[in-house]
């Protein structure tokens, strides 16, 4: 049954805390609560979906990980930058400019205390050695400039990107906390890490348990403190090097992923169980998501001969245009508010900008998160989103429209990794490919030629114009993107 929020109550509670928990390339069906036939046992999670609300049709922006944190924390289309594709290295310049507004800045403006703990992966500027020839000649005793603290946290805990990706350090605010003092190998396989300059405190076995646990620390610290915090935990894991630790080893049939999968369960009870320590669990929304799908190169072929599919009965994984690369399951919960509530609408994670604005009653400017949509009516049970459509991308930058039932994707292939990938595996495919959700979620027969269809196609070719041009998809005057809209993978949408 749904426990419905009052209108009284609703006002009562424009503050909650928040804190969000971002999973690392986990696949929709890797959930119990999202997949019954999972074989990966999830019940923490879970619990969180009992006293909260699952959203059975919610996407990343983009089936990457970069972009898609971009989007989350801006409010904004990742395409709409200099970013079309790809994800940046941990050597990478800011990819958040100084004039865009963010969603912890937004949030901090409200009385909010601010917080990021765990991986950032949006880039920053690093302090170069004198006369250095490239972006990897790094002086590490040097601050770091552009990063979470000057987009709107007050404080930053993690690491620069993925796990095992270079430089393997720990940055604090902007600071290194220790000095490089060897260099990780490269490794393939499930621990695949591209290995450099690691401090001695970074060790990648324990990057996950020290995430949570310094994020624990944090919530910790909030007790008998009355101003509300936005705690955004982005863990780095499930992403490669897989590395469950000695006590989780062994807990699923499948190997080391269900066990990693397992691992990220248990983290997520220590966040809980930290809430309730200090009091702040009845006055604190928990959100659960996964930044785009499972990755193909975990051992998904295993697995599925094992009886489990981490994108459940969704074609595609990570970087795929398919909706195994971007639908996330997420959860928001919180206790006393909601309980066991499922939301099937079509929803993105861009869209907790909004969803926080209209919370604390924070007007948007017109320039301020531009393709985010408020789910906070829908979190109160007393309305729907506005959203008509969503705007999701592969990893290589290829675009789709979706609508409550069809999808519309500008490209011949996956435009990622999974088949049709190559020039020719998609050789005498359609320019395009449609898809009637409601009839067909997995995406198996492309009707794009079909005449019944041929409208839509128009209407929605026309609207993702618009939505390029006008540099956005709300309602409002005219901005910019911040390069112009003829880039390659959308040259025949602007004809």
């Amino acid at each position: 049954m749904v426990a419905a929020i009052s209108a009284s109550a609703a006002e009562k509670a424009q503050s909650p805390n928040i804190v969000f928990i971002l999973a690392d390339d986990l696949g929709y069906g890797d959930i119990s609560a999202f997949n019954p036939e999972s074989k990966i046992p999830t019940p923490n999670i879970d619990r969180l979906a009992h006293d909260g609300m699952m959203f059975t049709d919610a996407h990343a922006a983009s089936a990457l990980s970069t972009p898609s944190r971009y989007g989350m924390l801006t409010g904004r289309y990742p395409w709409r930058t200099k970013v079309k594709k790809g994800v940046l290295s941990g050597y990478s310049p800011a990819m958040i400019t100084p004039d865009r507004h963010t969603m912890p800045q937004m949030l901090k403006e409200q009385g909010y205390a601010t917080a990021i703990i765990g991986k950032w992966h949006l880039g920053w500027d690093w302090k170069l050695n004198e006369g250095a020839k490239d972006e990897k000649d790094v002086d590490f005793s040097a601050p770091i400039s552009n990063g979470p603290t000057t987009r709107g946290f007050d404080y930053f805990y993690g690491t620069p990107a993925s796990t095992g990706t270079a430089p393997c350090v720990y940055i604090e605010n902007d600071r290194v906390t220790a000095l490089p003092d060897r260099i990780l190998p490269n490794k393939k396989g499930l621990e695949a890490m591209h290995g450099g300059p690691a401090g001695p405190d970074y060790i990648p076995e324990q990057v996950l348990p020290n995430i949570v646990s310094r994020g624990v620390k944090y919530i910790e610290s909030r007790k008998g403190n009355d101003q509300p915090f936005f705690l955004y935990l982005p863990i780095a894991a499930p992403h490669t090097p897989i590395l469950p630790t000695k006590e989780y080893q062994g807990k699923t049939s499948i190997g080391p992923y269900g066990d990693f999968v397992v691992m990220i369960d248990d983290m997520v009870q220590k966040v809980t169980d930290a809430l309730k320590r200090s009091g702040k669990l009845d006055n604190t929304i928990v959100i659960f998501a996964a930044d785009n799908g499972c990755a193909p190169y975990i051992g998904v072929k295993e697995m599925n001969e094992a009886g489990h599919f981490p994108s459940y009965i969704y074609r595609g994984y990570k970087n795929d245009i398919y909706e195994g690369g971007h639908r996330t399951p997420l959860i928001v919960s919180w206790k006393g508010h909601l309980s066991n509530a499922k939301c099937n609408d079509l929803v993105s994670l861009t869209d907790f900008y909004a969803t926080f604005a209209q919370m604390t009653h924070h007007s948007l400017g017109n320039d301020e998160a531009v393709d985010s949509y408020s789910i906070w009516p829908i979190l109160c049970q007393n309305g729907k989103s506005t959203r008509k459509d969503l705007i999701y991308a592969s990893g290589k930058g290829f675009l789709s429209l979706r609508t409550p039932e069809l999808k519309l994707v500008f490209h011949a292939g996956s435009g990622g990794w999974g088949y049709p990938a190559t020039p020719k595996e998609m050789e005498g495919l359609p320019k395009m490919q449609l898809f009637d959700l409601t009839k067909d979620p997995s995406e198996q027969t492309n009707i794009i030629d079909n005449p019944d269809y041929a409208s839509h196609v128009k209407e929605m070719t026309q609207a993702l114009r618009n939505y390029i041009a006008e540099g956005r998809t709300t309602p409002g005057q005219a901005v910019d993107n911040d390069t112009p809209p003829m880039w390659n993978q959308v040259r025949m949408i602007m004809k």
